[in-house]
């Protein structure tokens, strides 16, 4: 694992940056799709909100910070609902995004109770078996969504991945570690072939464009001030940002697993939290979603072996240049789906491997009977729920997604199954 690219040539290590931002460039755009935000704020807060944890944990951490998928059911039913009582859609996201500030706040309060928490109370609570359970279930979702984008162009798809695999088995050095951009370059050059790229939407893009748009900030939901809307918009996102919480402690331990530095020892939760956060309640404030650490990196680190949180901050530094250059973006964009597909699906498969890898910590690579129920419970829910439940289920106000289901369950599992009656598996 390479923890310092500082002698390494500056052309390569833009290209292990720009590695990054291709696989966090669509999850990125996606939660603003889906919500209507504006992309080039979520593009421009999403570098932010990365340099923001970078700077609160002491540029430690190799962790890139993004818009969230995990509350995104949460704001989706908040932007409904405001719709439903005749809020004009600026306003409703404006909810939505006093929702994320909501979430931001949370995490900073929860952060300051952690301090009075000590690390062994938090791993027993939330073990390597729980973490690394979750983790797989997390890869394997994505999975299913990468598979999706490669359905769009199997061929481009399939060569994109075969590009990554065989520059990663036959190729050392510098070759390797540029193994996502040689997929890429392999899967536009057989899209190309194939007439599946369209270059349209970057001759239309202005050049230059400020990514700022002061419509959906979130205090503006004081000039239409409803009590019932914000208290319901309040406890909706407050079980959600517990579950996000939980997806925050997973992700460390990940990262943590994948470059073998204890960040829960040297930096500790209460800092990554709350540096999450002060993040996230700044990116809302201007009208950018919820962001969180993107789990698809750690498995970019997993599979190039280069963990340097500087590639990290150089990936940030692009995607706010990114945000003020539509052409640009439009560039980036224009990546066939089927490739940003394939990426994904190797990367993906890297996270199911970190995450089993997690779960390994737990027994010195022995499993009990009672961690292969929680895993078995934890996947099972996951799977189960999303391919027959639509995704998810509805309680109340919220929805609760497939991975939120199986988190509580392993949460619950691990805190009902008694530890004195496990046997060797």
């Amino acid at each position: 694992m390479i923890h310092n690219t500082f002698q390494l040539p500056s052309l390569l290590r833009f290209g292990l940056a720009f590695q990054h931002l291709l696989a966090v460039f669509a999850g990125t755009i996606f939660v603003p799709v889906v919500l209507g935000l504006p992309i080039p704020l979520a593009l421009f807060f999403s570098g932010v909100a990365t340099l923001v944890f970078h700077y609160f944990t002491s540029g430690k951490i190799p962790l890139y910070l993004s818009s969230s998928f995990t509350v995104l059911a949460g704001m989706s039913f908040i932007r409904q609902l405001c719709l439903s009582r005749g809020m004009t859609d600026d306003i409703a996201l404006c909810y939505v995004c006093f929702g994320a500030f909501v979430i931001g706040v949370v995490y900073v309060v929860v952060s300051q109770i952690l301090r009075f928490i000590s690390r062994h109370q938090i791993t027993r609570f939330f073990p390597p078996v729980v973490a690394g359970a979750f983790i797989m279930a997390l890869g394997i979702d994505m999975l299913f969504s990468a598979t999706y984008s490669l359905k769009t162009d199997w061929p481009t798809g399939l060569a994109t991945i075969a590009a990554i695999v065989l520059t990663q088995v036959f190729c050392k050095g510098h070759l390797r570690m540029m193994s996502i951009n040689v997929g890429i370059l392999v899967g536009i050059v057989v899209s190309y072939f194939r007439g599946n790229i369209n270059l349209i939407g970057i001759v239309d893009a202005p050049s230059l464009s400020q990514p700022f748009d002061d419509h959906y900030m979130a205090f503006r939901i004081l000039e239409h001030f409803d009590p019932e809307l914000l208290t319901a918009t309040v406890l909706t996102v407050i079980p959600l940002a517990l579950i996000a919480i939980g997806e925050h402690i997973s992700d460390i331990l990940a990262i943590s697993r994948t470059t073998k530095i204890d960040y829960l020892r040297i930096m500790g939760l209460p800092r990554t939290v709350s540096a999450n956060g002060l993040a996230t309640i700044l990116a809302s404030v201007f009208g950018a979603p919820k962001n969180t650490a993107y789990t698809q990196t750690t498995g970019l680190i997993q599979l190039n072996r280069v963990c340097d949180p500087d590639i990290l901050r150089y990936t940030a530094l692009l995607m706010i240049l990114l945000s003020f250059s539509p052409k640009v973006a439009a560039l980036v964009g224009a990546i066939p789906m089927a490739v940003i597909g394939g990426i994904t699906l190797v990367m993906y498969c890297m996270v199911i491997l970190v995450g089993w890898r997690t779960i390994g910590m737990a027994g010195n690579g022995r499993l009990s009977v009672r961690s292969m129920v929680i895993i078995g419970a934890v996947l099972g829910i996951s799977v189960g729920v999303k391919f027959f439940c639509n995704g998810g289920i509805q309680v109340g106000n919220t929805t609760l997604t497939s991975l939120t289901l199986a988190f509580i369950a392993g949460i619950l599992l691990n805190i009902t199954i008694p530890q004195r009656h496990e046997n060797a598996g």
